[in-house]
């Protein structure tokens, strides 16, 4: 299990490419409660001025085979925000919470969560491997049972690109059924982002087998789980299934859905359907309404099957789609950002969104019952109504 991942044999013709050699996470370190750990760590730091190797010395003598020394709840948290970047401390990091798991939980009167805490202490480090190491160390035990430890862990094989990992990873979430969640809606989107990212077949029938899975069942996966899992489709070769699973998504107008969707009807030879979804983008419903965009390569797409296409037949609705572009990009609404980079952007928050669990960094930004934090953001004026359809000559 949790083999490293190699790179793929096969190249596949690729709708856009992957950037496969620029790792990044998927989840903000706000999100995963990085930043709180951090803080934490500064705070823990601070109360034991001038005194962390004294008090690292003796752990590591509380840990050796000899002593009987019992490791407090207090003492693992302190060895977990005081670790530094080295293998001595990493290594007592290990050594302390397989003593602490060894002592027996019937002398654990506290209800600390160690799990997400440890993770966001490898993040912190950016030491996927460490992680592993404890997660295969102590996860048997139930050490690691929590939805939002295997996140950070998943996100941070991701973010290293062991996206082979991330797959096994989730198996043995479903095989556990951890917090009563078969399919948890965090852990997916990773899944098939890792799945996208690397783009082999093995990937590809595993991310399909995936979605016929959710799809049995009803779930229906975060907006950006069914962008990944169509766009690899689309990667392979199958606009058509790429459609399917775009026409289960809530917002068809949503960027990054209605542009794979415009991607797999090119592949498909349907510019008819590509009418409406331009036409979407062009109407304008009032002065503060957010402009629209396509990118650039989407564009592009659609230019060489409408070229492609008049070769056999000049259709008035291919000249309406040649306006649309040349409206759309004299209009400002053609954009150099790439649609990989789009996939893959950062979710900056899991908090005040529907289609998510309880925020992953509460255990630092809350005491007791969740707290409902409110963003104020100023409202845009426009000084004049943009354009649309009825403006086109």
């Amino acid at each position: 299990m949790f083999r490293k991942s190699i790179q793929p044999i096969i190249a596949f013709t690729k709708a856009f490419p992957t950037g496969t050699t620029t790792y990044r996470a998927l989840y903000a370190p706000a999100a995963l409660g990085i930043d709180g750990y951090a803080a934490y760590r500064e705070k823990t730091r601070t109360q034991h001025l001038h005194n962390v190797d004294n008090f690292k010395r003796k752990m590591r003598e509380f840990v050796s085979g000899s002593s009987t020394n019992m490791i407090f709840t207090e003492d693992l948290k302190n060895i977990i925000h005081l670790i530094d970047n080295n293998p001595e401390d990493k290594k007592l990091l290990k050594d302390t919470i397989e003593r602490y798991n060894q002592q027996g939980k019937e002398l654990r009167f506290g209800n600390y969560v160690f799990g997400p805490v440890i993770m966001r202490a490898c993040y912190h480090l950016q030491d996927a491997d460490l992680a592993l190491d404890l997660f295969k160390g102590a996860g048997t035990d139930g050490f690691f049972d929590q939805l939002s430890s295997y996140q950070i862990l998943a996100d941070l094989l991701y973010e290293n690109g062991r996206y082979q990992e991330v797959r096994e990873l989730y198996d043995s979430i479903k095989s556990r059924q951890i917090q009563g969640g078969r399919f948890p809606k965090h852990c997916i989107t990773l899944t098939l982002a890792a799945c996208y990212k690397e783009n082999t077949p093995a990937s590809y029938q595993y991310a399909m087998d995936l979605w016929k899975e959710l799809n049995s069942v009803g779930h229906v996966p975060m907006r950006k789980a069914t962008s990944f899992a169509a766009a690899l489709a689309l990667n392979n070769g199958k606009p058509e299934i790429a459609m399917e699973i775009l026409s289960t998504a809530n917002k068809g107008n949503y960027v990054t859905i209605r542009q794979l969707k415009t991607l797999a009807l090119c592949s498909l030879n349907r510019l008819d359907d590509v009418v409406p979804i331009f036409r979407t983008v062009l109407e304008v419903k009032g002065p503060f309404e957010k402009q629209q965009t396509f990118c650039r390569e989407v564009i592009e797409r659609v230019q060489e099957a409408v070229k492609k296409a008049k070769e056999t037949n000049a259709s008035a609705m291919l000249m309406d789609l040649e306006r649309m572009i040349d409206y759309l990009q004299t209009n400002g609404q053609v954009v150099d950002q790439t649609m990989d980079s789009i996939l893959c952007s950062v979710i900056e928050s899991t908090a005040q969104r529907k289609d998510f669990n309880p925020n992953l960094a509460e255990s630092y930004n809350t005491r007791g019952g969740r707290q409902q934090q409110r963003t104020f953001r100023p409202t845009k004026k426009y000084d004049q109504r943009r354009p649309g359809l009825s403006d086109m000559n």
